[in-house]
């Protein structure tokens, strides 16, 4: 392990998901997985839906689904000192902000909720793709039902990386 741990916080519009110590975080991105540890250098980029781990200060694994967002690495004298109380403000810190438009702790998702979500989400997608079909040569409805039907897609997206995550943590 590094010298020290790394200042990490996982922030959505609703409110923060975890801010605190520790040893590593690990994110998928567009340029694919990325590891953050202390004396990382800096960097701004985004996060693809995925889980993102977060390997706690004791060895305990924290999971955490992301459905998109962007990261950013900050190292510096002080750059963590409000989320590491072991370390001075005065030492070089390293700092991961990870800030999504939804996110949620694995251990706090419900399975029979996903599995409600999921089964909704397709319905609603098949209804719209029928309504889409349905309103040929209206260019205002075919436009209003194309843009409801991405926000359904997005919706079952959501739904099947809950599933899958879900899955993933039970077989380990």
């Amino acid at each position: 392990m590094a010298e020290h741990p790394i200042g990490v916080e996982i922030v959505t519009p609703e409110r923060a998901l975890f801010g605190g110590p520790a040893a590593a975080l690990v994110s998928a991105t567009s340029e694919g997985d990325l590891t953050v540890m202390a004396g990382h250098a800096e960097l701004i980029g985004d996060v693809v839906a995925g889980i993102v781990k977060i390997e706690q200060v004791d060895g305990d694994i924290l999971d955490v689904i992301v459905h998109g967002g962007f990261i950013q690495v900050t190292s510096g004298v002080g750059a963590a000192a409000d989320l590491l109380t072991e370390v001075a403000d005065t030492e070089r810190t390293t700092r991961v902000t990870v800030l999504a438009g939804q996110a949620e702790i694995l251990s706090e998702v419900d399975l029979a909720h996903v599995d409600a979500d999921l089964a909704e989400a397709e319905l609603r997608l098949e209804q719209l793709r029928a309504a889409v079909q349905g309103k040929a040569g209206d260019d205002e409805g075919v436009r209003t039902a194309e843009f409801e039907l991405a926000q359904a897609q997005a919706q079952l997206s959501r739904a099947q990386l809950r599933k899958l995550a879900l899955s993933k943590r039970s077989a380990s």
